[in-house]
């Protein structure tokens, strides 16, 4: 004991740093794409967010227990019972409900990629490339009832995101929180955990690091100091102990304590003397309201849900010539994230070390006879609107809190400046295609997005999916003073053109919407071709075009190239400024396939950013002005805090 304690001090005397290992993706820059979603919401400019900000992470709540039930049990949204019998919202015994047993889970809308099993590696890939795309440092697995820790399901997710890795994504780490009491579930979750992945360093790379350790969220009093398998577990891990409840006070730096909900204004975890946080979290909706804990459809209206927000808050945005400000009277605001918005700018004013997200996939709730007070309830996920996932949906709410996911993120975390642009030259497409070569920038994209799906889901469903065909891994953009000339490259040789939906290219050339369009994009290219040229189309609203000229193609093996008039575009101007991507075999008119069908590149919305003034100059934050005597006294509140819970727990 005496010497693990005197090997302690001298860890601390040595290093007071926090450390993070991130492993990135170098060549795929997620952050210097844009998009524009659904509600005309359009991602901040560059020029407003570049500037990456050092010590900044986000967490995403995430669940890996869907597949224990999936053999069994068929899926069942809420609202198709409701929809035909609202009467039975607060019967447990009405007939509609079918007579299904306490605590059978419910989802609250389908999911974008189906009613899906944590064990699907198509879902698995998408997630990873999604949350990377988010810019999402950690997910942190749900383990917080009873003592499974999902075995499976953190296995299964382990092995395609390391595929992932070597594929280019810059997956999220992880990380998880256990049982809340602290107790011997706890104790038992981590001894497990322990034994089967950190103590044979599998997945090392994936493990999130905090304070120089892997973070755990759970409480290090359940451990006995007595039992050397306990000691080496409190020695290998930073712990955060996790609250539980939503109306936490503010903590000590000293307290170590991390929350994963909170009510707003949301708690303040790891105040230090300076006045600066370690941790807030963030959530789209809560199951309370200002009595406490509450089921989400305890009575309607009555829960923090996602069209909710303190007092008078509003924002707006910008789009099509009008500004558009959102408050509780907006028509359909859960739309628009109120509740989600408010917390994100709370936090954002704060500006922690660490905010934590709930959260990405939950999707179902046990219906219970009764909880908390309600009769029939729905503890945690209830409806579109009373419920609190991120991942997109089938239903009415699409991907709209993805990119405002987005956004927050990068607000709070800054991006990668735009690369320097050095894209002037003529290309003869028919010609060699190392003309390329001195063309920046480069725009990258992930290989392995084409992933083929033959999975089951939940009872009774079986998903396929093989339309992944032409892998798009990189673009370039050239320009001269009369075309723009674009290439693509595959990772494997080009499919016949003659194929459907084949490699269509989208441009946005009027980020104010001002212009008709399908979804942002004025033009498609190549969506219909005669033999020899591609054909260029312009959106008169919708997927609805007009062909306004055509323009030569080239296809070489794994390359394609186009080469446009700039007036067919209607860019002459000297700067030019657009934004693209390159889509192979969609299926529907439907922008929400880019998710799901063929290859898109970047994914879903997201598009390619040109702008042919762009310097690459890097942009950095202000250095805040040093106070010696604070920044020695947060080093003995660490150092202090180590000891304490080493030796305490």
């Amino acid at each position: 004991m005496c010497k693990k304690f005197l090997s302690l001090i001298l860890c601390i005397i040595l290093s007071f740093s926090v450390f993070s290992l991130c492993v990135s993706a170098e060549e795929v820059k997620p952050s210097t794409w844009t998009a524009v979603d659904g509600l005309g919401r359009t991602l901040s400019p560059n020029s407003e967010t570049a500037g990456e900000k050092k010590d900044k992470f986000v967490g995403m709540f995430y669940w890996t227990w869907h597949y224990p039930w999936t053999a069994d049990t068929e899926p069942i949204t809420t609202g198709s019972v409701l929809d035909k019998f609202p009467e039975a919202l607060n019967d447990f015994n009405h007939p509609a409900w079918g007579g299904t047993y306490s605590g059978r889970p419910y989802f609250w809308d389908e999911p974008l990629y189906g009613f899906y099993s944590n064990l699907d590696e198509y879902v698995l890939r998408k997630h990873a490339e999604l949350l990377a795309d988010a810019d999402i440092d950690v997910i942190i697995f749900d383990t917080t009832n009873g003592t499974q820790t999902f075995i499976e399901g953190y296995e299964k997710l382990f092995e395609v995101w390391e595929e992932a890795k070597a594929d280019g994504v810059d997956v999220p780490q992880v990380a998880f929180i256990l049982n809340f009491s602290g107790r011997e579930e706890a104790r038992t979750q981590l001894r497990q955990l322990y034994a089967d992945v950190y103590s044979k360093g599998r997945y090392e790379d994936l493990w999130f690091m905090w304070e120089g350790k892997p973070l755990v969220m759970a409480k290090s009093r359940c451990l006995n100091i007595f039992d050397k398998t306990d000691r080496e577990i409190l020695d290998f891990f930073t712990f955060r102990a996790n609250e539980s409840t939503y109306f936490a006070s503010d903590t000590s730096f000293f307290s170590d304590t991390w929350g994963w909900c909170s009510d707003y204004e949301q708690t303040l975890f790891g105040k230090r003397p300076d006045g600066s946080v370690e941790q807030i979290c963030v959530s789209v909706a809560q199951n309370a309201n200002e009595y406490g804990l509450n089921a989400m459809n305890c009575p309607i209206g009555t829960v923090q849900g996602r069209g909710f927000a303190e007092g008078d808050y509003s924002y707006s945005y910008t789009y099509g010539g009008k500004e558009i400000t959102v408050d509780k009277n907006i028509e359909n605001a859960h739309f628009y994230g109120l509740n989600f918005q408010q917390q994100w700018d709370y936090a954002i004013e704060k500006n922690p070390d660490f905010i934590f997200v709930t959260g990405f996939n939950e999707w179902i709730a046990g219906r219970f006879d009764e909880w908390n007070g309600t009769e029939n309830a729905f503890p945690d996920q209830f409806s579109p609107e009373y419920s609190r996932d991120i991942e997109p949906s089938k239903g009415e709410l699409k991907d709209y809190y993805y990119y405002q996911l987005v956004e927050n993120v990068r607000r709070f975390k800054g991006t990668e400046s735009l690369p320097e642009n050095n894209a002037e030259k003529t290309i003869d497409i028919s010609g060699d295609i190392s003309q390329w070569e001195s063309v920046k920038p480069e725009y990258n994209h992930y290989t392995g997005s084409t992933r083929e799906r033959d999975n089951d889901g939940w009872k009774g469903i079986h998903y396929t999916n093989d339309t992944m065909r032409n892998d798009i891994v990189k673009a370039k953009v050239a320009y001269d003073d009369e075309k723009i000339y674009f290439y693509a490259e595959t990772k494997d040789a080009l499919t016949p053109s003659t194929d459907n939906a084949w490699m269509r290219l989208f441009l946005d050339t009027d980020t104010e919407g001002l212009s008709p369009n399908w979804e942002g994009f004025e033009y498609v290219i190549n969506r219909n071709s005669p033999d020899g040229k591609v054909t260029i189309e312009k959106s008169v609203g919708g997927w609805s075009f007009e062909k306004v000229g055509e323009s030569e193609i080239s296809v070489k093996d794994n390359v394609l190239q186009f080469a446009i008039d700039r007036s067919t575009l209607g860019l002459m101007e000297e700067e030019i400024k657009f934004n693209f991507k390159w889509s192979d075999n969609m299926q529907e008119e439907d922008i929400l396939d880019f998710y799901t069908n063929g290859d898109v590149a970047p994914g879903g919305r997201f598009c390619f950013a040109f702008d042919s003034t762009s310097e690459g100059k890097e942009i950095t934050e202000e250095p805040a002005e040093k106070n010696c005597f604070l920044e020695k006294l947060n080093e003995f509140y660490i150092n202090f805090r180590k000891i304490i819970n080493y030796l305490f727990g």
